[in-house]
């Protein structure tokens, strides 16, 4: 494999025990619990395929994000199996070792920054535990692929979803993707899976199995996990990343894709004709449930398409809320009132992160959730994202604006 090219050899190492370990509990129950945008998607994908070379059953629970309670549901629902979280929890960890009390064996696979946890039932995997930036050089898919690898050959066959997954999550943001995304490139390249096609300055990657690019498969996978994802839009994309896409998909997508529109559009004429709540190190804005019945996803992509409109400051941090539903498809209703804080970064804000001259959201995003005994969970330097109790918004934003202050000192 490609990956032994890489200096990093303890996480090689790591990637070689994680899949040991995965091994020796072939046969058993494996629970999947997975994210539900593109790199979410493919890598349950590959792990539910993994889960068949090694005769495991397994069953994929789709979640947003984590939350103690929805952590109990699921690990009371299926104690003493093997619950493998990826995609989401690695900055959750020790809260999930709490709540799990040893009833189940934990497997955490992420890319995010996460809290190292190695206890007898829970194990972290995540490349920012050695020292590799999971925004930049190694998707969820990417890490699930070489996981699989490391236990069947078999797996080779799905390393085109590690560069759907990498691309679903802006990774080719550069031109093209890089690191241990790029390994899985090459060797998806090298099996006849891929090709790559130059435009302008970035690269395209051609799926073979799909006769279309990535970034479309993408965006197709995103769009049905999170679109629809009071309607379990994203089992229609696991199926896909396994047996294609059918014509009748295809068509939900677009309309979807209309649906997605029609909020996004409403969502930017309410800014515009009410205006961003400013303050000196953030703008934000609160949708309330008006992106209902979309997953809450869908206010961290509706930052995304607005960071850089006109009537959004270049130079200060873009928060928002969404409310977060009650009722969760793959396990039902809960009783809890709570909302999603998604945070993005203006390209100007987003150069100087990127380059070290200003403090990330992997930093300001997670104190302040700390602060109002929110989750944080899933944050890079330029996207994170948190769950806090309804009515506390405004104290999250102060909190928020405290952490700024202490860390932009640093710069000055």
């Amino acid at each position: 494999m490609s990956i032994h090219g890489f200096l990093n050899q303890e996480f090689i190492e790591k990637t070689k025990q994680i899949g040991k370990i995965i091994k020796e509990h072939s046969g058993e129950k494996m629970v999947i619990v997975h994210h539900n945008d593109a790199d979410g998607i493919c890598s349950a994908a590959i792990l539910s395929k993994l889960c068949e070379l090694l005769g495991s059953k397994y069953e994929l629970i789709c979640i947003e994000k984590v939350h103690p309670v929805i952590v109990d549901n699921i690990h009371s629902k299926h104690e003493g199996s093997v619950i493998i979280y990826t995609d989401l929890a690695g900055l959750a960890a020790k809260m999930i070792d709490k709540v799990n009390a040893g009833r189940c064996r934990v497997w955490i696979i992420d890319h995010h920054p996460a809290q190292h946890v190695e206890t007898e039932s829970v194990y972290v995997f995540d490349p920012e535990l050695f020292g590799i930036s999971g925004d930049t050089f190694v998707s969820a898919s990417t890490l699930n692929y070489l996981v699989g690898m490391s236990v069947h050959e078999e797996m080779k066959k799905y390393a085109y979803l590690a560069v759907i997954g990498s691309v679903g999550d802006y990774h080719d943001r550069s031109g093209g993707v890089l690191g241990l995304d790029r390994a899985a490139l090459e060797e998806a390249i090298d099996f006849g899976e891929v090709k790559i096609k130059i435009e302008g300055h970035r690269e395209r990657y051609y799926i073979n199995f799909f006769e279309e690019f990535a970034d479309v498969i993408a965006q197709r996978l995103t769009t049905l996990g999170v679109v629809a994802y009071e309607k379990k839009g994203y089992r229609k994309g696991l199926n896909a990343c396994l047996n294609g896409f059918d014509e009748n998909t295809i068509k939900e997508v677009e309309k979807l894709r209309e649906i997605k529109d029609r909020k996004f559009e409403e969502g930017i004429e309410m800014l515009r004709s009410k205006g961003l709540r400013m303050e000196k190190y953030t703008q934000w804005f609160h949708l309330e449930d008006l992106f209902s019945p979309m997953g809450v996803k869908a206010v961290g992509e509706f930052c995304q398409k607005i960071k850089d409109m006109s009537f959004v400051e270049e130079d200060k941090y873009l928060l928002g809320f969404q409310d977060f539903p009650s009722y969760i498809p793959d396990l039902g209703e809960f009783k809890f009132s709570v909302v999603k804080l998604s945070g993005r970064t203006p390209v100007l804000l987003e150069r100087k992160i990127l380059t070290g001259q200003a403090p990330g959201l992997e930093i300001l995003i997670p104190a302040a959730s700390q602060a109002v005994n929110g989750i944080a969970d899933a944050t890079h330097r330029i996207a994170a994202a948190t769950l806090i109790d309804k009515g506390r918004e405004e104290e999250f934003i102060k909190a928020f604006e405290k952490k700024a202050e202490e860390e932009w000192k640093k710069f000055s």
